[in-house]
């Protein structure tokens, strides 16, 4: 099989990782899961990847299709690689330059396609978590409302430039079981305005 050495290295490097008893740090208060932070993605496969001695190498390549996002996987003791590939888009955050945005693109297409190659998984990124949460909710009858220290923590998201995630929590509590106050949704509503237009200054994460 081509590339068989670079591939079970991998294999290995997926193993150290599940032992790893490495702590989420990263908390999503509104949808309640934890999750690995960028850094922490970074710390879990340069750890297993410096043992087994394999080099990962990020490009973004623009083609005919669109961004392109590539990760080459090198066992530098072989010599072998292998070539890991995910279609991926500029985001488009208001009051910033091509720059931070590129910046932003390289930043979060290498965490998910590290995360897909060494198989770390996350719960954000599985659709049928938020699902089962909802409907045994809607079996309850519960609606949760929106606190004040809730609020607080989504204005801050908003001025920290963390726009999507903010924006995620909106529409989290716009839906049948979770509720907000009119007054919270549109000053919440109005200060991403504000940061879109470039009215409020942001502290980009990048």
């Amino acid at each position: 099989m081509e590339n068989l050495k670079v591939l079970k290295k991998i294999f290995e490097a997926r193993k150290e990782i599940k032992k790893s008893d490495l702590k989420k740090l990263g908390r999503n208060d509104y949808s309640k899961y934890d999750y690995y932070t960028p850094e922490q993605v970074d710390l879990l496969v340069h750890s297993a990847c410096e043992k087994l001695q394999l080099l990962n190498i990020f490009e973004l390549k623009r083609t005919e299709l669109g961004l392109l996002a590539q990760i080459t996987v090198i066992d530098l003791e072989s010599g072998e690689s292998r070539i890991f590939e995910s279609a991926t888009e500029m985001p488009e955050i208001k009051a910033t330059n091509v720059a931070q945005q590129m910046g932003g693109c390289m930043t979060y297409s290498e965490r998910y396609l590290l995360m897909f190659i060494y198989s770390i998984k996350d719960n954000n990124l599985d659709f049928d978590t938020p699902k089962k949460e909802t409907k045994q909710s809607e079996q309850k009858g519960d609606i949760k409302w929106l606190s004040e220290s809730g609020f607080n923590k989504i204005k801050e998201q908003i001025i920290q430039g963390n726009l999507i995630e903010a924006k995620e929590a909106i529409n989290i509590y716009s839906s049948n079981t979770h509720k907000m106050k009119k007054q919270y949704k549109d000053e919440l509503n109005n200060l991403i305005n504000k940061t879109e237009t470039g009215e409020i200054k942001t502290d980009l994460p990048f």
